[in-house]
């Protein structure tokens, strides 16, 4: 059941609270005498906690930090047109051009409030005698309140890069006159936090997933151990593993035999990753759900069972927080539940990517919307729909903002692919562990397939070296969480974020140029009627019928349909206001355009309507354009080297995405001089 005091602001005496609206550096923390009474008993120490998630609760978590900033992948995009690239808004953040603006500095300046909280809870709750004592309730919160802490450092590290780190409670003003901390500094000591403290905290079980558990803590030592180990953008802009060893990057831990080690090295994490989700699941494996889609029909309308696919959740309740099926989720026109337009959509490469057969697919991917009256409307390419939540699934009617929908941070099936992909960094190559994870996954993923041996078993055993089952791994952890905003800071730990978007966008180019039968000639996109079409696996367009007001698809993204002498010549499109005539029907075939639509053909110069004039022939000549979506959605990445689409764009494997967010400026400013956006925000210098 959902525990709907959780996330509501706490009335905490003598605290300021905090709204989306207010400047957050003007609260203070609270005083010593205030902090030891609110947090000497689990009564009240619970509403000071409380008020560390309440920060969730604002926009800058809601429809910013864990939604709209985690756009701009190979999965998730929030699609832009050229004169929305040079915005100051979030559009730049979209596109990754960020500039300067004042949803930045309220993350800032949110984040760092919400940690000074956690701080406040850390020393009052070790102060108290109930603590002291062993209480078991009071030593849950003092884990909650570390890696409610850890959470938010993770979330800092991974927008700004190096930012400034405090353990023991200050005013946020303070914090922005502290220097940068190397975020390999911050990963080591998060990292060994959490193993201090992870055994005095209690499972989800007894407790809840929407409370940070013992669960999500061992998980959490796992995540974090993994981005300790991977790529980060450095102070010179460049990306780079860790190669200090030192005393302030080293961690002291259990390994998989029980045995006291030492981690340093970057290589080293791996293997802290490694024992503790075999720690996990020595102590409380469980299964994986075989509904996948039941995960997000839970979080719907309460939230997961202890002890299930999820780890840790942030819980919401209806009219009080959370904005997904607001602006992330399936878009919903008008409804009894409300209304909500999705920002976040999903590229076409990636709906491709997916086996026909995996019951992942239609749980994560819809191409079609709610409009009017619980009608469907279907959408074209860039309109694809993130489907694991729809407002219109609610039990209860709410406001357009704060459906109450939870928000999935930790889930199991991420720890068993974070440890099958640690087995692989420590043996440069998959063992039988490894393999095992990401068999449970898989299994789970093809369980109604025709051909489950094959797609399961058959596909494991083929992945016979490291180059092999990495690549598997980052294939599997897109099919699994995509749409939950996690790949973006994957993509930046593998260093491989260019080359994500470099193959989304040479994915899209390469199939619009066979579909539209197009050539490559000096440098132009030429149309000749007798290029052969080849089939792709991917459909140009897709077709359906519109039966009571829903979507009925003929086929599907992967299903090729020749128009020219087919029945699906007569296939017409159908539009939103088409949709709103009252008791209107529409039969026959509709369409929408799917693979073609990436290039536009035409006879015309699109910039100065003139006619491209004839061939030899007496033909029209036509000329394919490049639709600015493509263009411009990863404008800070290919700004430059993108013009026409035709060129080589392979150069841009080697750029650094430019993924780290600036400093707010009056930050900078007030710090006298010790903080500088210097070589981190590169667009920024």
């Amino acid at each position: 059941m959902k525990k709907r005091f959780l996330y509501i602001t706490a009335l905490v005496t003598g605290m300021c609270l905090t709204t989306s609206c207010e400047d957050m550096l003007d609260t203070k923390s609270l005083s010593t005498d205030n902090l030891e009474y609110l947090t000497s008993n689990p009564t009240d120490a619970r509403k000071m906690v409380a008020h560390v998630y309440s920060f969730f609760c604002e926009d800058t978590y809601t429809s910013r930090m864990s939604t709209n900033w985690m756009q701009n992948t190979d999965i998730e995009i929030g699609f832009i047109a050229k004169s929305q690239s040079e915005n100051t808004d979030r559009r730049g953040v979209w596109c990754l051009n960020m500039k300067q603006f004042n949803d930045i500095k309220n993350c800032w300046d949110n984040s760092l409030k919400a940690i000074d909280f956690a701080n406040q809870c850390i020393q009052g709750i070790e102060n108290s005698d109930m603590y002291k004592n062993g209480n078991k309730d009071m030593k849950q919160l003092h884990g909650e309140a570390y890696c409610l802490r850890a959470y938010w450092y993770w979330l800092m590290c991974n927008f700004w890069g190096d930012v400034p780190f405090a353990t023991t409670p200050t005013t946020a003003q303070n914090m922005h006159n502290d220097p940068r901390t190397d975020k390999n500094i911050i990963y080591t000591h998060l990292i060994q936090d959490l193993i201090n403290v992870e055994e005095e905290m209690q499972w989800s079980d007894a407790l809840t997933v929407e409370y940070m558990n013992r669960d999500f803590a061992l998980g959490f030592i796992v995540k974090l151990a993994m981005f300790r180990a991977g790529y980060s953008m450095q102070a010179d802009g460049t990306m780079a593993r860790c190669t200090q060893t030192g005393e302030e990057y080293t961690v002291t831990y259990m390994d998989e035999n029980g045995v006291e080690a030492t981690a340093s090295s970057a290589d080293d994490y791996y293997k802290v990753a490694k024992a503790y989700a075999l720690k996990l699941i020595k102590l409380k494996d469980r299964g994986l759900n075989a509904n996948f889609k039941e995960i997000f029909d839970n979080q719907i309308n309460g939230c997961n069972p202890g002890n299930s696919d999820v780890l840790f959740e942030m819980g919401f309740v209806p009219n009080s927080g959370g904005d997904i099926g607001w602006c992330h989720g399936l878009s919903v026109v008008d409804g009894s539940k409300g209304a909500g337009t999705t920002y976040t959509n999903l590229t076409p490469s990636y709906a491709c990517s997916f086996d026909p057969q995996d019951q992942r697919l239609p749980v994560t991917c819809a191409n079609y919307r709610w409009l009017y009256d619980e009608k469907q409307a279907a959408v074209d390419v860039w309109g694809i729909q993130p489907a694991k939540w729809c407002r219109l699934d609610m039990k209860t009617s709410v406001a357009s903002k704060g459906t109450g929908i939870n928000w999935p941070v930790l889930r199991y099936a991420d720890v068993l692919l974070l440890l099958a992909e640690a087995e692989n960094e420590i043996n440069n190559g998959p063992t039988a562990t490894a393999k095992e994870m990401l068999k449970r996954v898989r299994e789970r993923a093809f369980i109604n397939a025709n051909n489950k041996s094959e797609m399961v078993d058959n596909y494991i055993n083929a992945l016979g070296n490291y180059d092999a089952f990495k690549k598997a791994i980052i294939d599997e952890r897109g099919w699994e969480f995509g749409g939950e905003n996690i790949r973006k800071f994957d993509l930046i730990r593998w260093n491989y974020y260019s080359d994500a978007i470099v193959n989304t966008i040479e994915w899209m180019r390469d199939v619009a140029m066979n579909y539209n039968q197009l050539e490559n000639i000096n440098g132009e996109f030429i149309y000749n009627s007798e290029k052969e079409i080849e089939d792709m696996n991917v459909a140009p367009r897709l077709y359906y019928e519109y039966i009571n007001g829903r979507v009925i698809f003929e086929n599907d993204y992967f299903t090729y349909r020749d128009q020219s002498n087919s029945t699906y010549s007569s296939a017409t499109t159908l539009s939103d206001n088409d949709i709103k005539t009252p008791n209107a029907t529409f039969e026959g075939l509709k369409r929408i355009g799917f693979a073609d639509s990436f290039i536009s053909v035409s006879s015309t110069n699109p910039e100065t309507g003139e006619a491209y004039g004839k061939d030899e022939n007496g033909n029209d000549i036509k000329k394919g354009t490049l639709h600015e979506r493509v263009m411009y959605s990863w404008h800070g990445l290919t700004d430059g080297a993108l013009i026409k689409g035709t060129e080589d764009i392979s150069s841009l494997r080697n750029k650094v995405t430019p993924y780290v967010f600036p400093i707010p400026t009056d930050r900078v400013v007030s710090s006298n001089g010790v903080l500088s956006n210097d070589g981190y925000a590169i667009r920024n210098k």
